[in-house]
């Protein structure tokens, strides 16, 4: 099996009795919403369920492959506390986004289709200079996306940059607008695709069409190797002369205490999203973008942030 795969196996069968989908619908932007089973456990498996996918998270591709083949993932969760104490950043901040991030990355891997991995997220940190290392692993959160996939669907190519917000609805929501209006695409994108396409320059078993997204990419690096206002400049005008999408999946993890009603629940995301959203307008910097609206109102933040922080700090 391929990552993919058997992360559908180990997490996407769990998430699917815990996180039910509504019909997804196009208001300003294409919108899926999600609820959660109202189950009195349901804080405790979905901290659970989050901190064992980890090791998706923290793990490169073929990582995983070799990992599951050999049997290290018969029981999750040690494989998960090996790759949490190994390689995430640790910080004592309930609100640090690592929760969020997992959240992303598995929501994205378990209801979208056709997704391929690229490097892992924990591998960004590689990439800050060591005089900023500490700080970042003191509990500063890493800038940047908070996801990277990539996918192609009926032979268009899409590229998944994800951003993720949790906390009110009012944080959340200014949150991602600001973040789509200011740092998604003008501040972040051509120095990402430029991360991605050197840490994978020798990954192997990818598609064909990532694999000459990387080539590319590298490509136009050699072109430019001191020059980096043109090697973003390429880079930027390589994505819109291949007509690569650029999709944003933007996650929200909201608190709402009224959730007995389905029906209630949905309209109040229909209402918060519309209320936000509407006449909204931003720079696409003249790329091809797609913005999803992933929202997942939660009934306690503050308990699953304080359980999840738990097993963090407690074998």
């Amino acid at each position: 099996m391929d990552a993919i795969q058997i992360f559908q196996e180990l997490i996407g069968a769990r998430i699917a009795p815990l996180v039910l989908q509504y019909q997804p619908y196009t208001d300003t932007f294409s919108t899926y919403p999600y609820h959660h089973s109202i189950s009195p456990s349901f804080e405790a498996e979905f901290v659970d369920l989050m901190f064992d996918s980890i090791v998706f998270y923290a793990y490169e591709k073929e990582e995983i492959e070799k990992e599951f083949n050999r049997g290290r993932f018969s029981v999750l969760r040690t494989a998960a506390r090996n790759a949490y104490e190994c390689r995430v950043p640790k910080t004592e901040r309930k609100t640090d986004g690592l929760l969020g991030e997992l959240a992303l990355d598995s929501f994205i891997k378990c209801f979208f289709n056709h997704i391929q991995m690229l490097y892992s997220r924990v591998k960004y940190l590689e990439r800050y200079p060591k005089k900023d290392l500490e700080t970042k692993r003191t509990g500063h959160e890493i800038k940047g996306y908070d996801g990277m996939l990539f996918s192609v669907e009926n032979g268009k190519k899409y590229m998944w940059v994800g951003q993720v917000k949790t906390g009110t609805w009012d944080y959340c929501l200014k949150g991602i607008k600001n973040d789509i209006s200011k740092s998604i695409l003008r501040n972040y994108f051509s120095g990402a695709m430029i991360i991605m396409a050197d840490i994978m320059r020798a990954a192997s078993n990818i598609s064909d069409e990532l694999q000459q997204i990387i080539d590319d990419l590298n490509d136009i690096c050699l072109e430019y190797p001191t020059d980096m206002r043109a090697l973003y400049t390429k880079a930027h005008d390589y994505f819109v002369t291949n007509d690569i999408t650029i999709r944003v999946p933007c996650l929200i993890i909201a608190e709402e205490e009224e959730y007995a009603d389905e029906d209630l629940l949905l309209n109040c995301i229909k209402t918060k999203c519309h209320e936000a959203f509407n006449g909204y307008t931003y720079d696409r910097d003249g790329l091809n973008v797609e913005v999803l609206l992933l929202v997942f109102p939660v009934r306690n933040l503050e308990e699953i942030r304080k359980q999840f922080l738990t097993l963090r700090k407690n074998p």
